[in-house]
């Protein structure tokens, strides 16, 4: 059988969908779960093209009207419901009610698709809870969503779900290399980066990803000019905000890296495999316990620059910091004593 296109390890879903199709057994409400980038939209666009294709066999044709309608957002029996701001609102599932009570344009069925479900306002919710209590007709509502936890259970309880799983580390680096003519060694980095995640691969191979954790890690292995590199790299980063999450998940990893180089774990768990000769030069130098401390200290930093704290201030303390880690460790006994000793 033939995967919808775009999704690579999910071929137990596919089977699912196109059984669903082929039985006419399509359920009017469908949880779609996953990580960011692990293909909840291409799921959702490549299940309604399959119930809107005119020349379905296994798998939509991409060619006919209805999919290229539904390819380029277009299809009037086809709404996507998105976040206006940080929420989803009343108005918008009422719209989507609407747009329900209307005859099809051209075929038996109408799909809305929310995506972010988990952001819907608590009035939203339960409009949305009305609609599925009273689907109508040949309906299908897909909810997309990275905190199924997050749901209403009612509503939860209503729908199919379908949970999109991890993708390997070497089928992501084979598509990597196949699609992008990505070199072997740069696909298993750029896919240790993406953990699991196919669209988050495709977005480090595609923009400048990379040359951001060039600039980090020769910032981390220069033993003679670390200090001076974290302060320029901290100066850097203050004016490129967009690329501030990215730089933290490369630091994150080469100490997650380092702290299983120390333990003798398996090279093909490291995820900078390309720099491993400096991974177990610099795995010699400190413990296990510093390389933790660094991993605390850059979530506790990124958590703050979320929160609005000086940008700044918070790169240069972290970076200065975690090159020389014997100072992050002590700064950390320091702190713990001193919560031990209150009392």
């Amino acid at each position: 059988m033939q995967e919808f296109d775009g999704l690579i390890g999910q071929e137990v879903l596919v089977e699912q969908l196109h059984h669903a199709i082929q039985s006419n057994r399509v359920a009017h409400a469908y949880l779609i779960s996953g990580e960011a980038g692990s293909g909840k939209r291409a799921l959702a666009r490549a299940f309604t093209e399959a119930l809107f294709c005119k020349n379905r066999a296994s798998s939509p044709c991409g060619e006919c009207d209805n999919c290229r309608l539904i390819k380029g957002g277009n299809h009037p029996d086809v709404t996507i419901v998105e976040p206006q701001g940080a929420r989803i609102r009343i108005d918008q599932i009422r719209a989507l009610q609407d747009k329900f009570a209307l005859r099809t344009y051209g075929g038996h069925w109408k799909v809305g698709i929310i995506v972010d479900a988990e952001v819907m306002t608590a009035a939203a919710a339960n409009s949305l809870l009305k609609l599925l209590e009273e689907p109508s007709g040949q309906a299908v509502i897909m909810l997309l969503t990275t905190s199924p936890s997050l749901l209403l259970p009612t509503i939860v309880s209503r729908c199919q779900t379908l949970s999109l799983k991890r993708i390997p580390r070497a089928r992501i680096a084979a598509h990597l290399e196949n699609e992008y003519g990505t070199s072997a060694e740069k696909a298993m980095v750029i896919a240790g980066l993406a953990d699991g995640s196919l669209g988050q691969a495709r977005e480090i191979v595609s923009g400048d990803h990379l040359a951001w954790r060039e600039r980090i890690l020769t910032v981390m292995t220069d033993g003679e000019a670390r200090g001076l590199g974290a302060l320029r790299l901290a100066a850097t980063l203050d004016g490129a905000p967009e690329a501030i999450e990215f730089a933290m998940h490369v630091l994150t990893t080469w100490f997650r890296d380092l702290m299983l180089v120390a333990k003798g774990c398996s090279e093909e768990l490291v995820v900078h495999q390309d720099y491993l000769p400096d991974l177990l030069a610099e795995s010699k130098v400190y413990n296990v316990l510093e390389y933790q401390a660094a991993v605390i200290q850059i979530e506790d930093t990124l958590r703050a620059i979320r929160g609005n704290a000086n940008r700044r201030l918070a790169l240069d303390a972290l970076l200065y910091q975690i090159v020389d880690l014997t100072s992050l460790s002590k700064a950390s006994e320091v702190y713990n004593y001193g919560k031990s000793g209150r009392r």
